[in-house]
């Protein structure tokens, strides 16, 4: 099946949104929101395609909400490789800091014998 298109709920403008007129069953309020399981009441109706033909019984909600849990799974699993990238695991961690102590202790026994030299003339 070619990809389908679905455009946005439709509420009245206001404070107090109310019911989506394309009959949805998503709500809007000025603090809540609601809809059916999986629906999106801020994002795609599946009672307002596009190309203005529905697919009939519950294949638009079922599509609506396969596309959105598909595009979500994308978004997780994008933000998951990007997370590996900046956070490096436990054990990279305390490689890198055991390599800077080591570092830090070459540094001051450099210091120390620099001192010790000086001392002596």
């Amino acid at each position: 099946m070619a990809k389908k298109k679905y455009g946005e709920h439709n509420y009245d403008p206001g404070p107090c949104f109310g019911k989506c007129k394309n009959g949805c069953g998503c709500e809007m309020a000025s603090s809540s929101s609601s809809g059916p399981v999986g629906l999106d009441p801020f994002g795609t109706c599946p009672n307002n395609p596009k190309d203005g033909k529905l697919l009939g019984g519950n294949l638009d909600y079922e599509y609506v909400v396969n596309e959105r849990i598909e595009s979500l799974v994308w978004r997780l699993l994008n933000v998951e490789e990007e997370l590996k990238k900046v956070r490096p695991n436990k054990r990279k961690l305390a490689d890198a800091l055991e390599k800077a102590r080591l570092k830090i202790d070459k540094q001051k026994d450099l210091i120390n014998c620099i001192r010790e030299m000086v001392n002596e003339k």
